[in-house]
């Protein structure tokens, strides 16, 4: 390897590469080793137990074709989508459903049931769609992948950070295909540089920004570093604001609780959401929830409570069950769903709804690299989403693993460009060589700050999403370059918080694109939906230094459903 110290160096070649170790990871790997594929799964925690996949309720779609309407499920998701859904991609994603929690169910899943049946209910957005429930949440979930993961022979690398994606020509952006990454334990700072023929992000959202989130340690790697390779980026505009619990730092829960029939009131004990939605009433999509009790508390009615008061023992049992960690965060704050009603507010979950760009088989513009799971644009979703994303998340998985395979059969084995890798592990490593500096968290609460400023949202307009680009800009050029790191642990935050804010910036350029208001992206100089103008996705793309962005109509005339208006 030429220059590299390779007392500190380990070199790795494999198939297929998956970065991330969440529920779209693992089931790229399981699919990967039932292909045959030498496959190498790489964590910057633990499988099993880092990122968001573990926090998630115990809730996923199920589609059961003896009982349920395909059609009417597809247009519900479209249309929860405000038509800039990619059909392409929900394409078989329903019918997916069913074999991807048939999976969890043998390899030691437990479901709750009545009966002998699944239990399945209409739960966020739907009338036709069902999710049933699972007995201990994410956690179960996450244990249960993880064993299919190490049974099945996959390579596993834990606590190693990826950091940066190789290609074929040693420029990025690349105009040849990916051939691997490379990255360094968190712990002891050996670097790993690893071949693949194919890639596959699955490194989750970017909360490390965020003013609250559940999962503080995502930090949009995989998102910043196939930005850094030239590809798209689609509907980075839409942000993701969900109803959660106040003042509470974990998951909202909503599909249980809602679900169950526990409903909204504002402060006068009023059930306001028959004003939104009356025939799914507290079961509205998270969009309309969000809007309405924003709405209340403009017009003086707020705090918003979900009252699960009234609720059989049957139903806090599922609470229990599905959202084990909500109901135990809750308690430590003295409340309870059995004799409390819990504050509920609007809470940006995901700066961006969107991500890379994918198509139905998950590939992403540049050969060679796959995205899946939240890491991705989630093509299917729109605005928002009825197909739960942790069952979404799994059959983007399995596609990838399918198509990546294809892709790594038919060519060789990649080689490295050394002198890429020399440039790439002396910037992973130059924090830590930093005579001076600053330091991770107090250039983490310039970013936030962004955010506490209300610029990007959720009220947005022109002068202020210039304003903070112009915030982020300063940063990225002034604060990132400066970052100082005492040890590993500093330095992976402080990468991460770099990628962080390559997606504030993102973002507010992307909103600047979308001349209309749709789902929780609100224009306040352009407030209403435009149909006519604006079915269209937003793109984003790196060029040189900067940014370009663009829109691109909705392709109906490829898709079975299209807009009557």
């Amino acid at each position: 390897m030429g220059n590299i110290d390779q007392a500190k160096t380990e070199v790795i070649g494999t198939d297929l590469l998956i970065l991330g170790g969440g529920i779209a990871g693992c089931f790229a790997a399981i699919k990967g080793r039932e292909l045959k594929l030498d496959v190498t799964l790489v964590d910057k925690g633990n499988v099993g137990r880092s990122g968001l996949s573990p926090m998630m309720s115990g809730v996923l779609s199920y589609f059961d074709p003896k009982e349920d309407n395909h059609d009417d499920w597809y247009r519900e998701c479209v249309e929860a989508s405000e038509w800039l859904s990619d059909q392409e991609m929900l394409d078989g994603m329903i019918n997916q459903t069913t074999e991807c929690v048939n999976h969890l169910i043998d390899w030691g899943a437990r479901f709750q049931t009545e009966n002998g049946k699944l239990i399945r209910k209409p739960m966020v957005g739907h009338i036709h769609g069902r999710n049933a429930m699972m007995t201990h949440g994410g956690l179960q979930l996450m244990a249960i992948l993880r064993g299919e993961v190490l049974r099945r022979g996959a390579r596993v690398l834990e606590r190693v950070m990826a950091t940066d994606l190789l290609s074929s020509d040693g420029e990025l952006p690349t105009k040849g295909r990916i051939t691997g990454a490379v990255g360094f334990n968190v712990r002891n700072g050996k670097f790993f540089v690893i071949r693949a023929k194919a890639t596959v992000l699955a490194t989750g959202m970017t909360s490390v920004v965020l003013l609250r989130s559940p999962a503080n340690g995502l930090s949009g790697d995989g998102r910043a570093m196939a930005f850094r390779a030239g590809c798209e980026m689609r509907n980075i505009d839409l942000s993701q604001y969900s109803p959660h619990p106040a003042g509470f730092n974990c998951a909202p829960g909503l599909n249980i609780v809602a679900g169950e029939g526990s409903i909204l009131v504002n402060n006068k004990g009023e059930r306001f959401l028959k004003k939104w939605d009356q025939i799914r009433m507290e079961r509205a999509t998270r969009v309309v929830i969000c809007k309405a009790i924003t709405t209340e508390e403009l017009e003086k009615r707020g705090p918003a409570y979900f009252d699960a008061t009234h609720l059989d023992e049957s139903s806090h049992e599922k609470f229990e069950k599905c959202i084990p960690i909500v109901v135990r965060t809750l308690e430590l704050g003295g409340l309870s769903f059995r004799k409390d009603k819990i504050p509920y507010a609007p809470d940006l979950v995901n700066l961006e709804a969107g991500g890379i760009r994918t198509n139905r088989e998950k590939a992403t513009t540049v050969p060679g690299l796959y995205a899946i799971g939240d890491a991705s644009d989630h093509g299917e979703m729109g605005v928002t989403e009825l197909i739960t994303p942790g069952i979404a998340s799994a059959i983007e998985g399995y596609r990838a693993a399918e198509a990546a395979a294809g892709f790594a059969g038919g060519i060789e084995e990649p080689a490295v460009n050394k002198e890429q890798v020399k440039v790439f592990k002396e910037q992973v490593f130059a924090p830590l060589a930093r005579k001076s500096g600053l330091g991770h968290l107090e250039v983490k609460q310039h970013c936030k700050n962004i955010l506490a400023s209300g610029l990007l949202g959720p009220a947005k307009n022109e002068k202020g999403l210039k304003e903070a680009i112009g915030m982020a800009k300063v940063i990225r050029d002034l604060e990132i370059p400066r970052l100082k790191a005492h040890n590993y642990h500093e330095l992976a935050a402080s990468i991460g918080l770099a990628n962080g804010l390559t997606f504030l910036e993102l973002y507010g350029h992307c909103s600047l694109v979308r001349k209309e208001s749709r789902g929780s992206h609100w224009r306040t100089d352009f407030p209403e939906k435009d149909n006519m103008n604006w079915l269209k996705w937003v793109i984003a793309r790196k060029e040189g230094t900067g940014i370009k962005t663009w829109a691109e109509q909705v392709p109906f005339e490829k898709y079975p459903l299209k807009p009557d208006f």
